[in-house]
């Protein structure tokens, strides 16, 4: 009979090591492989262990670092330090899923059930997901809440943390879309104060009209002086599928949220996520968060309500130089004859014997992959399968949406891959704030690092390589600007000057040498792995990069759920103030209006003087009750002169130029989900043509979409509807111009010369509208031929850097048909009633 030697085990000391490498070596069920902890993960530990104590603490270490062995090997230690119950927290069921596989090769007894007996008495780590603690039925127990008893834990790892703070923000925010019974009796509560803010965004929100993309937030002051009427209205629906989950979590803070209405949805969004709602997590006595290098931790800070001091002094291994080999080329920037079709092909062609992946920011953009791909997945669920489909074997060609985190690519998981296009806002609260924000320092920053992310999927160990190919000029541009490299992590720093000086000798190459040198990565070539190795000789961990408004930003938050509303007040004073001393304007005018709306709960005069002041730096933030006066525009400047001047501003080269232009191009899209986009592109093309150009709606809630001043007492008064599928010019969005027209002659003067202009897909309008006399419209066809002669003239006059040279860029006006007298007439259609009815 065998012995069993099970009741001998237990006896001795393993359940009482504290020392995490120790307990590691003497863990005795570990699988093959196991034998002995990596010399980052046991830097980590060793640097772990001597701080253990303090609350929170972050773990960085470059992506394939093993950190989940790590993050086991912690919670084991604080259990047999007596600190548990213990948590691990992974981004997503198939995360965590691995993550229990884990346990079971080291022999670390895991659970999935937080209500699990071994969980509750320390017995076992409970590895699940930050959705399963942060709702509003949680079954860890909600504070205030009487279903339900609160589940104490003492140790927490938040694993891929940038991933999971994605999560908090998403579960504790709702989202009422406008089929729901509640949406249309808000919209008309707030109807008046909305067209205050933006008549006819309001209009297009009424109207249901999806295309337009308008975006408002009820003004704070409204939504406070009405929370009675918001609760009758929503009460009701609060056990609805859109509510249940989340109107725990905000019920009682609901006159500090940001209201918000798009034609799809209305949306409630805490300023802060409410973590104080989970004691499991914000009473815990212990709290690391994994995550890859990246450089701004802010968020954990904001979301969290992390401890500054401590998330500034990072735990991380010495050297960072144990990352995979990548090679990050921008194929548009080698070579502008390549196109995007181009590198649809190459993809397509590298996809018969290697796996090829492609992320792209939405629906709309995978849609152009359809052909070559062999699957798209968008769905948590979707792309878990096709992510283990590609980890088991040789799948082709994925293209994977909106997902630039929490997923794992190694090996020949992914030898190739592609970024399409810059990642972007999709909810209309997170599209209000792109707005606001944009080419702002913090949106730059959140910019950087979703790329980074999305460049770490595909190398998950040292051993791993991979090749990256950047798609779109805002994307490429963003990644070679030398003043925002350290937003990145140092080790992706030195592998972009690596990438770069190899772009240095293959400007100019052609599809067929791009794909040679891609072939070299994806083989693995000794000489591209020697170089890749020695760009990473003495790499070492930069330094935390908080933003100083964080720390304010959430102790305002704190200090107003807690019923403080002069300490919130001042916290979000220095929330401001901090932005204005980094230089960032912008940020300041966005944070501003969240002070403003602290302050409005004591002082109403005062919240409109600092929100008129946060309107000044940023004109994405509300509109004070008084409004803001209209500025005039206009120009003296000659066409040419006017267009050296700003492209001498703007760009640093001719290749900068190209890529400039090619962006504006990227923005100028049909499409109903970047219209905002394609207004700024509008704008911006109106100073590339050395027009003065603003945006009067958006500014001051008044006035057409874009304003060009040319001079001589003419203007271009544009309608952009380019979201728009309709089979011709509906009679409103005829009239809007045509009211658009009539603000112009009444700011201008009716001697004004006018050029009424709508951006739309069809260039007839439906019977019963009229236009104004001399109304053109920029049509598909239109809009084609105006970006390939904007393309054209970039390029000629950002050869030998023509763009600083009154006379080529006037030529160069002339020959594309740009100049002011024929720029209309070339590059837009009369507008044509549609026949009556006999």
């Amino acid at each position: 009979m065998a012995f069993d030697f099970k009741k001998l085990a237990g006896k001795g000391s393993l359940t009482s090591i504290i020392d995490p490498v120790a307990l590691f070596d003497a863990l005795p069920n570990k699988a093959p492989g196991y034998g002995y902890l990596r010399a980052v993960q046991k830097e980590i530990l060793d640097q772990w262990s001597g701080r253990r104590g303090q609350r929170d603490l972050v773990i960085k270490t470059n992506t394939g670092g093993g950190k989940t062995v790590v993050g086991l090997i912690i919670l084991q230690c604080c259990l047999n330090e007596s600190k548990g119950p213990a948590l691990y927290l992974a981004p997503d069921p198939h995360l965590a899923a691995r993550v229990r596989e884990e346990a079971v090769r080291l022999g670390i007894p895991v659970v999935d059930d937080p209500e699990a007996s071994k969980f509750a008495s320390g017995e076992a780590i409970c590895v699940t997901t930050m959705a399963t603690l942060l709702n509003g039925r949680t079954r860890f127990g909600l504070r205030g809440s009487g279903t339900r008893a609160v589940m104490r834990v003492n140790s927490i790892v938040v694993d891929d943390a940038h991933a999971a703070l994605a999560a908090a923000e998403e579960k504790t925010r709702f989202i009422l879309p406008a089929n729901h019974p509640a949406f249309e009796k808000l919209l008309e509560l707030f109807a008046d104060d909305l067209r205050i803010q933006a008549r006819n965004a309001y209009m297009d929100i009424a109207e249901n009209d999806t295309a337009s993309n308008a975006t408002l937030r009820v003004p704070f002051w409204a939504w406070r002086a009405r929370e009675d009427q918001v609760l009758e209205i929503l009460r009701p629906h609060r056990t609805s599928p859109e509510l249940e989950w989340v109107w725990p979590l905000v019920n009682d803070i609901l006159p500090i949220c940001a209201a918000i209405f798009t034609a799809e949805a209305f949306e409630v969004v805490p300023p802060c996520p409410p973590i104080e709602k989970f004691p499991s997590f914000a009473e815990a006595e212990r709290r690391v968060y994994l995550t890859a290098t990246l450089a701004d931790d802010s968020i954990l800070i904001t979301h969290f309500d992390a401890d500054p001091e401590s998330v500034a002094k990072v735990l991380v291994p010495s050297s960072a130089a144990d990352l995979g080999d990548r090679l990050v080329l921008a194929p548009q920037e080698l070579n502008p004859d390549i196109t995007t079709e181009d590198i649809l092909e190459l993809a397509h062609s590298i996809a018969t014997d290697h796996n090829v992946v492609v992320l792209v920011p939405s629906k709309r953009l995978a849609a152009r992959w359809s052909d070559k791909a062999d699957i798209i997945a968008s769905t948590a669920t979707q792309i878990s399968d096709a992510v283990d489909q590609l980890i088991s074997g040789h799948v082709g060609l994925v293209v994977i949406v909106n997902r630039y985190d929490g997923i794992d690519l190694p090996d020949d998981a992914c030898r190739l891959l592609i970024i399409d296009s810059l990642p972007f806002a999709l909810s209309g609260s997170e599209r209000r704030e792109a707005v606001a924000l944009r080419d702002s320092e913090a949106m730059v920053t959140r910019q950087l690092q979703r790329v980074e992310q999305g460049m770490g999927r595909a190398v998950r160990s040292r051993d791993d390589r991979c090749a990256v190919l950047l798609v779109g000029a805002k994307l490429t541009r963003l990644v070679a600007r030398r003043d925002v490299a350290d937003r990145l992590s140092p080790a992706t720093q030195e592998q972009l000057k690596l990438s770069k000086e190899v772009a240095g000798h293959l400007s100019g190459a052609t599809l067929a040498q791009l794909r040679e040198v891609i072939d070299q990565v994806i083989d693995g070539d000794p000489g591209f792995r020697a170089a890749s190795r020695d760009a990473l000789l003495g790499v070492a961990y930069g330094p935390s990069n908080l933003l100083p408004s964080a720390k304010p930003l959430r102790d305002a938050y704190n200090a107003s759920v807690a019923g403080r509303a002069r300490e919130a007040e001042e916290s979000a004073q220095k929330a401001v103030d901090a932005a204005i001393n980094a230089g960032d304007e912008r940020l300041a005018g966005w944070l501003g209006e969240t002070h403003a709306m602290y302050a409005e709960v004591f002082d109403q005069k005062h919240a409109q003087e600092i929100l008129a002041e946060a309107y000044l730096r940023n004109s994405g933030v509300l509109k004070p009750v008084e409004g803001i006066a209209y500025k005039k525009i206009s120009t003296t400047t000659p066409q040419a002169q006017a267009i050296v001047n700003f492209l001498t501003t703007a760009y640093s080269s001719g290749a900068d130029l190209i890529l400039g232009i090619e962006a504006l191009i990227g923005d100028l899209a049909w499409d109903n989900s970047r219209t905002d986009e394609a207004e700024d592109a509008l704008a911006s093309m109106g100073r590339h043509l050395g027009f003065t150009a603003h945006q009067p709606e958006r500014t001051f809630g008044l006035g057409s979409d874009v304003l060009w001043a040319l001079g001589t007492h003419s203007y271009a008064v544009i309608e952009a509807k380019t979201g728009a599928t309709a089979p011709k010019i509906w009679k409103k969005d005829i009239n809007q111009l045509n009211g658009s027209v009539a603000w112009c002659q009444t700011e201008y003067g009716i001697d004004a010369e006018i050029f009424p202009i709508i951006v739309h897909p069809q260039r007839v309008i439906e019977k019963t509208g009229t236009a104004t006399p001399g109304t053109r419209v920029i049509t598909k066809p239109k809009l084609n031929a105006l970006k390939g002669a904007l393309r054209n003239f970039a390029k000629s006059v950002a050869k030998d850097e023509n763009y600083k040279s009154i006379n080529a860029v006037q030529q160069q006006l002339d020959i594309h048909k740009l100049a002011l007298t024929a720029v209309f007439d070339e590059f837009t259609e009369e507008a044509r009633r549609e026949p009556q009815s006999p």
